[in-house]
């Protein structure tokens, strides 16, 4: 009997997360629980707003309910780095920018532009004194954000966009620099009025013919189109340029540069010459120009980073490779030889030292020097599917990455081929098994919590100190759109509360307080389970003990296996797999 093949609106209609997973979190033992007040479903939020009505106001008027509509729609979102702006694109057929007030929820911008969103980080970002930033920017005659996004067209694209627009904004979020609109409909109709006599003497046209005609409707959309090349005079715009999906920020960490990828298509139909090849571009945002070429990929790119330092540009491709490239010398320092599957993904390490990375169509896993391209560990399983998102803690010598229903916190420095600290497995069901994911992880509050976004566009966060889950629910049958990047941690309010921002599937953006669980007995607000920093956790010298003692007792564990593992000239496959398996005993050692 053949499997019925299902779609996405069939996944919406009748998949529900599941609260209790296959494999969960653990805490000395202990498996996650719930947060006070959880689960909580879409509609049990503190505060919120309908962001679609606006979309369908500013740019069309169809309702996203119809035939399905809603599962079809790409939703982009970002909140600017002090958190007091909130950006929504929607890509084709309803394509725009909103851009909202987070305080007051109001509408402060609309944008002609479409899909990837990023802020442009401000260049005083780590320094102590940022308060008021944007504001002073602003009086001082600059722009207090700037924001990139797609070039939109109007058209169907069967490709990603492939042109990327600047959009700079005063302190309010409004444009800095904007002109007066024109009316098109009145310039039309004042146009063709000029015409038609004319038409009517020279060409035997008549009033009724030009009445009944699409004449009018065609001039205002060529009006229209004509009236935003003339406003996009006033930004950055360009051509040919495209930031891939799974890049987290295209910028570097100053803000003075970017990255972006041209040619970007793929080879795998036929070969290109190689000057019609992906080149990876660094732009200097300041000065308005590019000043650097990286060529050497042979297919499109997928993935490309600054580090945090902002030295190296690394670049992961189809071509199954990951390029590293010095800004300093303009050149590429190391490249790995083809995996022999498409390369979706990386990351850099906070301290800039280290390069994580998926190869093999995904599946396998390798962390590299930064420096010299050495391979200092391979993740020790191969992961049911590709692998396209890592999140590297804070602090910490570990990373988030997930594949498929699983979610691993992987430790890759702890032995040969690492540890793997947490693990959890969400249950697909039996009707949608090959469509219930993982999607993304990623780190918050300073790298205390653990979001996750699900493919049904759930929303989990785990808090590694009180080992408690908040889940953010999307009921069975609500149609929702795919959101990229929908869910923000917000500052503390005036009462001191924490709080959450999610931009939904369903056209809501939503405001949830955070529930906080007590903390287990012996822990303090200020200790994570894990206490190696990155300092600490690749020197060899002394260590202070903790408070609590247990970084003690957790290291000397690994530090045991990991001298009775290296004793020997080769780790087995069973060694490998007790690694694997001593992994949350380890981390949660007392």
């Amino acid at each position: 009997m053949a499997t019925r093949s299902h779609t996405q609106k069939d996944f919406l209609l009748g998949y529900e997360f599941p609260l209790h997973p296959l494999q969960d979190f653990a805490l000395n033992g202990t498996l996650a629980s719930h947060a006070p007040e959880h689960p909580k479903e879409w509609g049990q939020e503190k505060d919120g707003f309908d962001f679609w009505k606006d979309f369908e106001q500013h740019f069309g008027s169809k309702s996203p309910k119809g035939d399905g509509e809603s599962v079809h729609r790409s939703i982009a979102a970002a909140v600017s780095p002090d958190s007091k702006l909130l950006a929504i694109s929607s890509a084709y057929p309803r394509e725009g920018i909103l851009i909202y007030d987070v305080v007051t929820k109001e509408l402060r911008q609309v944008l002609e532009g479409c899909g990837t969103l990023a802020f442009k980080p401000p260049a005083a970002k780590y320094n102590v004194e940022t308060e008021g930033q944007a504001a002073t920017a602003d009086a001082g005659g600059k722009p207090a954000y700037t924001l990139i996004s797609n070039i939109s067209t109007s058209e169907p694209r069967p490709q990603p966009y492939t042109g990327l627009i600047l959009w700079e904004l005063d302190h309010n979020g409004r444009l800095f620099v904007e002109e007066e609109p024109i009316d098109p409909a009145a310039i039309a109709t004042k146009a063709i009025e000029a015409i038609v006599p004319e038409l009517e003497s020279e060409h035997e046209w008549t009033r009724a013919f030009v009445d009944a005609s699409s004449l009018h409707a065609d001039f205002v959309r060529a009006l229209e189109k004509t009236s935003v090349d003339h406003r996009r005079r006033n930004n950055t715009v360009i051509q040919d340029a495209q930031i891939p999906s799974f890049v987290q920020s295209p910028f570097s960490c100053d803000g003075h540069s970017m990255v972006y990828v041209t040619n970007n298509r793929t080879t795998q139909h036929g070969m290109r010459d190689p000057e019609d090849l992906p080149h990876v571009v660094v732009y200097d945002v300041d000065a308005g120009r590019e000043v650097h070429h990286f060529s050497g990929h042979t297919d499109m790119v997928a993935w490309f980073g600054f580090s945090p330092d902002g030295r190296h540009v690394a670049s992961v491709s189809w071509d199954g490779t990951l390029r590293m490239s010095s800004i300093e010398t303009r050149g590429v320092e190391w490249a790995t030889e083809s995996s022999g599957g498409q390369s979706w993904s990386g990351a850099f390490s906070p301290d800039s030292k280290h390069v994580i990375w998926s190869s093999r169509s995904g599946k396998e896993i390798k962390v590299h020097e930064v420096a010299d391209g050495k391979v200092l560990s391979i993740f020790p399983e191969t992961v049911a599917n590709w692998c396209r998102y890592f999140s590297w803690h804070p602090t910490e010598p570990q990373v988030a990455l997930c594949a498929d229903k699983t979610v691993y916190v992987w430790r890759p420095f702890d032995g040969p081929e690492g540890v793997v600290v947490q693990r959890m497995v969400i249950d697909g069901g039996d009707r949608f098994p090959r469509m219930a994911q993982i999607q993304n992880a990623s780190w918050m509050e300073d790298g205390r919590l653990l979001a996750l976004g699900i493919s049904d566009r759930t929303t989990l966060v785990y808090d590694t100190l009180t080992n408690a889950k908040e889940v953010f629910k999307r009921q069975r049958g609500v149609d929702a759109a795919h959101i990229r990047s929908g869910f923000f941690e917000l500052p503390k309010g005036e009462e001191g509360k924490s709080a959450y921002l999610s931009v939904d599937g369903d056209g809501k953006v939503r405001y949830w307080d955070r529930s906080v669980a007590p903390l287990p007995d012996a822990q303090s607000e200020r200790e994570s389970p894990v206490e190696a920093s990155w300092s600490e956790s690749r020197s060899e010298q002394g260590r202070e003990t903790p408070k609590n003692g247990k970084y003690v007792a957790v290291w000397s564990k690994i530090r045991e296996q990991i001298g009775g593992t290296r004793k020997g000239k080769e780790t087995s496959d069973q060694e490998r797999e007790a690694w694997a398996q001593q992994g949350t005993s380890i981390w949660t050692a007392e």
